[in-house]
């Protein structure tokens, strides 16, 4: 974006050059030692042109402007985006380590130590407080259903991560039912 900076800053100084150029004219034109009927003609064109010449530094100043808003805008959707990467990429990273390190353990509890991350397969007949169960652990951890199936869904939504800085990670973001900030 330093380009359009530079352009920017470029376009500035040429209308201070041009507006700076209009006012030097427009002076000696009128610190000239020479009074006639051309003379008042000759002023008044040079007004005109320097007129002209203060309307094309105003335009360069607008355009200057505009490139800088530009600039500023653009900055801004980098901010977005740089943002969306890191909540979408950590939600992304968090997803693809659940999915690739699950593992579904079944064994025998007791049964009043079942709990809510646990899945209960079958009761034990011969053993009336144990039930066989079966949960998904992470590194030793136990993990909800829920946030595996949520975690599968995210990897099939998002097979591919997108490039750092692509505008992409805005619609994962959006995607993954983060809020645009």
């Amino acid at each position: 974006m330093s380009v359009v900076r530079s352009d920017s800053a470029r376009l500035r100084a040429h209308g201070d050059d041009v507006r700076a150029r209009a006012l030097a004219i427009k002076a000696r034109a009128e610190a000239m030692n020479w009074n006639s009927v051309a003379a008042t003609a000759f002023r008044a064109e040079i007004g005109v042109t320097a007129d002209t010449l203060g309307r094309s530094a105003a335009a360069l100043d607008t355009a200057a402007d505009a490139l800088s808003n530009h600039a500023r805008s653009v900055d801004e959707v980098k901010a977005l985006i740089h943002q969306a990467q890191e909540w979408a990429g950590e939600r992304l990273d968090e997803a693809r380590s659940i999915v690739g390190n699950v593992v579904k353990v079944v064994h025998d509890v007791a049964e009043n130590a079942v709990t809510g991350f646990m899945t209960v397969l079958a009761s034990i007949p011969d053993q009336v407080n144990n039930v066989k169960v079966s949960v998904f652990r992470v590194f030793g951890t136990d993990v909800a259903p829920e946030a595996v199936a949520r975690a599968e869904d995210i990897v099939r939504a998002v097979p591919n991560r997108p490039a750092d800085g692509s505008q992409d990670w805005l619609d994962v973001q959006r995607s993954l039912g983060g809020a645009r900030r």
